[in-house]
């Protein structure tokens, strides 16, 4: 009897099953406002208005307010956490970004996925700043958002998304912008809700702790520190460095790639060193101060590079930062859980049976 059951599920009889919700609902584009994608900054800015992270966090709040953030594609590490922009541009009023991007600036925002696929950008609490993704922007004065990380990451999103408008032969697919503004998102209060909301609470906490994590995850001179591992000027250190090679002072800097043990910035200039951990340490340590290195001379950059004295210092230091790294995946896991229980409360509301369900599963497989 369930064999049968299941046959007769298919996304027209799933579609009706979403209409036919008891509850209150509202279309997403009365939630939120949907945005275009923003340009690249690396592509699209001039590099000298750029600056790094570190160099973010130490500005007052007046002037940090004034800096945009940017998500790139390679930020969105899991369905409801985003690494923190590594580039910020200096002030709001230069290019690339016009008046209908500069409103979404402080608003929040919540990724999420289609597949392995990042469709938008939406964080609580105002975690992080832009994405150039399609980014959804909570309108302030309306029910709560904090429904939308789970909702917009769930199987029946999921569904709707690929199967609610499907195309007929001839017409034009539906814009993807389109099919979010058609969704509707069930309101729910305090009894319908609960339980719901008590999963969904518990994976907001999560992410936004893993989300200071991968943030933690590159300050490795702060790791360093916290470990009580010595650091010295690149000149001084012990068995690290094998040639650097600056032909000409640094200009733009802001490209710093590693291959095996070579640290490779722009303009033909490289750091080698006697071990690939040396050259993680190196990279995620100069990604942090790429804006500082403008101008630098070999010499100069001997001096102001600060590295664990030792390579088994540096091992220490890598050691501590896979910690951080095991962190988040355990915390990933749960949240991943999260997302189910609070998915199964979703679908009671709708009234799901197992079969259905089932369907949703394999359709966002």
């Amino acid at each position: 009897m369930a064999e049968k059951t299941r046959k007769k599920v298919s996304a027209k009889s799933l579609a009706a099953r979403y209409e036919r919700i008891d509850l209150r609902t509202e279309r997403v584009d009365r939630l939120c406002e949907i945005l275009p994608g923003i340009p690249d900054p690396l592509e699209a800015a001039s590099r000298e208005e750029l600056i790094a992270r570190s160099e973010w966090a130490s500005l007052d709040t007046r002037r940090r307010n004034r800096a945009l953030g940017f998500l790139r594609r390679s930020n969105l590490v899991g369905r409801h956490m985003l690494r923190p922009p590594a580039t910020y541009l200096r002030s709001p009023t230069e290019e690339p970004l016009g008046k209908e991007h500069l409103k979404a600036i402080k608003l929040p925002k919540v990724p999420f996925r289609y597949k392995d696929i990042p469709m938008a950008a939406l964080a609580p609490k105002g975690t992080l700043p832009v994405s150039p993704l399609l980014a959804l922007v909570p309108r302030l004065v309306a029910t709560p958002t904090e429904d939308l990380p789970v909702i917009l990451n769930s199987r029946l999103f999921h569904f709707y998304w690929q199967h609610y408008f499907p195309r007929k032969a001839g017409a034009p697919a539906v814009p993807p912008e389109e099919r979010l503004a058609a969704f509707e998102v069930p309101m729910m209060n305090r009894k319908t809700g609960g339980p719901f909301r008590e999963a969904r609470d518990r994976l907001l906490a999560l992410a936004e702790e893993n989300s200071e994590r991968l943030a933690a995850m590159d300050e490795v001179h702060r790791i360093a520190k916290e470990a009580k591992v010595p650091l010295v000027p690149l000149a001084r250190t012990e068995g690290i460095i094998r040639e650097i090679n600056v032909p000409r002072a640094l200009a733009e800097v802001a490209d710093v790639k590693r291959r095996g043990p070579v640290v490779i910035f722009r303009r033909g200039s490289t750091i080698v060193t006697t071990t690939e951990e040396a050259a993680t340490y190196l990279e995620l340590w100069l990604k942090q101060r790429f804006n500082e290195l403008r101008g630098m001379t070999k010499e100069e950059l001997e001096m102001f590079i600060q590295l664990p004295v030792t390579t088994a210092h540096v091992v220490v230091v890598l050691q501590h930062r896979a910690r951080i790294e095991a962190e988040i995946e355990r915390a990933q896991t749960k949240i991943e859980e999260l997302q189910a229980q609070a998915e199964s409360h979703l679908y009671d509301l709708y009234g799901m049976n197992d079969a259905e369900r089932d369907f949703l599963r394999a359709a966002a497989q």
